[in-house]
C-alpha cells in the first residue's frame, strides 16, 4: 500500500519548452518526469531527513510510479557522511530498477530551500529516482546505481564509482574550487559495467591544486579502472573548464565519448572565469587526455591541446590552434581552426552563454517551478 498523499499544490508554472545553449538556461529537464511546477497525479510531502524521503518512495507501488509521482522535502538541512565511494551512506536501496519511470525528489519550497550537508553524501544501489533544485558545499558519489538522475543543483563535486547504468546529469553545476581531487570522477570497478551516462546544459568548473602539489587533477575523469562495459559517455549542451592537469581525460577502455553543441575549455581560458589566487598551481590544462579511440564532437568549441585521443567524427567545431595529422578524425569532418579562442577573456566566454556568472543568485532565478 502507497503512502498517504499530501494535499495537492495550486500549479505554479508550465514545463519549458528545451531550448539550446552553452551551459545552463532553465530549460534542461527530463521529459518523462512530472514537472514540479504542475502538480503530479500523485503528490507527497517528506521531512527533510533521508529515512523519510526513502519511506515516501519505498510506498509507492509500481503503477503509481507510472503515472507519476512527486516527493517535496520540506526546508531544511540533510545531513552527510562524506561524498566519497566508501563514505557512510545517506540513502541506499531506495527505488525499484523494474519501474518504468523516475520518481522526482525536489525541495518544496524550490531551489536551495534544501541543503545538503557540506560533508557530501553518497547514495548506494539506488534506482529511479530523480533529485532536483538542491545546493551542497559538498560533493555526492553515486555507487552501484541504475536510472538515476540529478539536476538543477549546485555541488562542489562529484563521483560514479562501482557501477553503473543509465545515469543523467540536467543543468548540474559543479567545480570552481581549490581542492587536491578532481571535479567529477567516473570509475567502474572489477566487472561491472557502467553505461548510458548522459549530461545536458551541465557547467563543470576547475579544481585547482596548491602550486607544487604532485596531484593529477582533470574536470571529467573517465578511468577504465574494471573489465565490464564502460559508456558511452554523451554529453549535449555543456560547458567544461580544464583543471590543473586537463579537462577531460578519456581512458582507452571508454567505448565512446560525444559532444554536441558544448565547450571545452583548456589551455588558460579557465583562470579569466576563475581566477587563480597567490599559491596556486598556474596550469595550462589540455582540453583532451587519454586514449579512447571513438570520440565525436559536432557544433562545438575547443581551446587548449587536444591530446592523442581517436577522433572519428569533428564536424562544425572550432578548436584555439590546428590539430597535427595523427588528431584528425577519421571518418567525418575536419576541425576548424580559430587562433581568436585562446585570447578569450571571460566577457568572451560568457557571452557565449545565457548567464553573468554561475552564482547561488544567478542560478534560482533559472531553474523555477
Amino acid at each position: 500500500m502507497s503512502s498517504t498523499p499530501s494535499p495537492t499544490p495550486v500549479a505554479t508554472s508550465t514545463r519549458p519548452a528545451l531550448r539550446q545553449s552553452y551551459g545552463v538556461n532553465g530549460t534542461h529537464f527530463p521529459a518523462d518526469l512530472p514537472w514540479p511546477g504542475e502538480q503530479a497525479p500523485l503528490e507527497f510531502e517528506a521531512e527533510c531527513e533521508w529515512a523519510d524521503i526513502a519511506r515516501r518512495v519505498q510506498g509507492l507501488t509500481t503503477d503509481e510510479v507510472s503515472r507519476g509521482a512527486i516527493i517535496r522535502v520540506k526546508p531544511g538541512t540533510l545531513p552527510g557522511g562524506g561524498g566519497r565511494s566508501s563514505s557512510p551512506i545517506a540513502l541506499a536501496y531506495v527505488g525499484n530498477q523494474n519501474w518504468t519511470r523516475n520518481v522526482l525528489i525536489v525541495p518544496r519550497d524550490g531551489f536551495g530551500s534544501v541543503v545538503i550537508s557540506e560533508n557530501g553524501i553518497r547514495i548506494d544501489q539506488c534506482a529511479r529516482i530523480s533529485f532536483f533544485g538542491f545546493v551542497s558545499e559538498g560533493s555526492f558519489t553515486l555507487t552501484r546505481c541504475v536510472d538515476v538522475q540529478m539536476g538543477w543543483s549546485r555541488w562542489s563535486g562529484a563521483g560514479v564509482t562501482r557501477g553503473a547504468r543509465n545515469i543523467g546529469f540536467y543543468e548540474l553545476v559543479l567545480g570552481f574550487r581549490r581542492v587536491t581531487d578532481d571535479t567529477v570522477g567516473f570509475r567502474p570497478i572489477q566487472t561491472y559495467e557502467m553505461t548510458g551516462l548522459e549530461r545536458h546544459g551541465c557547467v563543470f568548473g576547475p579544481s585547482v591544486k596548491p602550486d607544487g602539489d604532485s596531484s593529477h587533477l582533470d574536470t571529467v575523469q573517465l578511468e577504465g579502472t574494471g573489465t565490464g562495459r564502460f559508456g558511452p559517455y554523451t554529453s549535449v549542451d555543456c560547458v567544461d573548464f580544464g583543471s590543473s592537469n586537463a579537462a577531460y581525460v578519456l581512458h582507452p577502455r571508454l567505448s565512446m565519448a560525444s559532444f554536441e553543441h558544448c565547450m571545452i575549455l583548456g589551455s588558460t581560458l579557465p583562470w579569466s572565469v576563475f581566477p587563480l589566487l597567490p599559491g596556486d598551481y598556474e596550469g595550462e590544462p589540455n582540453a583532451f587526455s587519454g586514449g579512447c579511440q571513438d570520440v565525436r564532437l559536432r557544433d562545438s568549441i575547443v581551446a587548449g591541446a587536444v591530446g592523442s585521443v581517436g577522433y572519428t567524427s569533428v564536424v562544425d567545431t572550432r578548436v584555439s590552434s590546428l590539430p597535427v595529422e595523427s588528431q584528425a578524425p577519421r571518418d567525418e569532418g575536419e576541425w576548424i581552426s580559430d587562433p581568436t579562442i585562446a585570447a578569450w577573456g571571460r566577457a568572451d566566454i560568457m557571452r557565449e552563454q545565457e548567464v553573468p556568472d554561475y552564482e547561488i543568485d544567478t542560478l534560482a532565478a533559472l531553474w523555477v517551478w
